[in-house]
């Protein structure tokens, strides 16, 4: 698999059990590629909100990994972000390109607005789609992302923007085994082992979109993204998680 453990020690961050067993954390892993272990420029919180998008529900946080290089072992693998609740109905843009900077997808759709000032905001968990439009993730390349709100059409520099990279890596023919005959829950657990923090995060999140009231599911949530440090997102209570996919 092409990735390594990273030597900057995390410490152990034990996490509560998806069904009847628990699972620790006590390394950090990133790809073993120049420069991957510094990061890759990118951003994970979107500037402050303004004229149309004002909001009081926070801002627009993209949830990977904190080195902005989601690695992830799916063709058509989920990326999350943290919607904040807008007052309009607002168009949201997502573009994925390739390493020379080609667009390969596109997608775009529409926040509802909301009246309720102390509405909060929504976690979107965006599905590549799975069709033509989109040939699977090519293993071992590296693809780059952009997720903006867009706050006024005519003047897109006012778009509220995070951005990142997602990559594709192998994994080992017994991973691999494993993970196609396993539940939801021990795929989670088998993603966290590897590694593939991406993957064991948007597996959480599709349990927690069927079972919102789960404790031990609840309680996996909040240790995955405070060991990337996204603490803003890790304090609030599950939000409703949405699965946005085009079937």
């Amino acid at each position: 698999m092409n990735i390594t453990m990273n030597t900057k020690a995390l410490a152990a961050i034990c996490l509560t059990s998806l069904l009847t067993f628990s699972y620790t954390f006590s390394q950090q892993v990133t790809a073993t590629e120049p420069g991957s272990r510094e990061g890759l420029p990118g951003r994970r919180v979107g500037g402050g909100t303004r004229g149309e998008c004002s909001s009081s529900a926070g801002q627009l946080m993209a949830l990977v990994p904190e080195s902005n290089l989601a690695l992830t072992q799916q063709a058509y693998p989920n990326i999350l972000f943290y919607l904040p609740q807008i007052s309009q109905p607002t168009t949201i843009e997502f573009v994925l390109q390739d390493d020379s900077r080609q667009s390969v997808y596109e997608k775009t759709f529409t926040k509802n607005g909301s009246e309720t000032k102390n509405d909060s905001g929504e976690i979107i968990n965006l599905k590549l789609l799975d069709s033509a439009s989109l040939p699977p993730l090519v293993t071992g390349k590296t693809y780059r992302w952009y997720l903006s709100i867009i706050c006024d059409p005519e003047n897109r520099a006012n778009d509220i923007v995070v951005h990142g990279w997602i990559k594709r890596v192998a994994i080992d023919s017994n991973l691999a085994k494993k993970v196609e005959q396993a539940s939801l829950g021990e795929r989670a657990n088998l993603y966290a082992k590897a590694g593939l923090w991406q993957d064991a995060l948007a597996t959480v999140a599709e349990l927690l979109s069927a079972k919102p009231h789960d404790s031990k599911l609840a309680a996996s949530w909040t240790e995955l993204l405070k060991s990337e440090k996204l603490n803003a997102i890790a304090q609030e209570p599950p939000f409703n998680i949405k699965i946005l996919k085009d079937r």
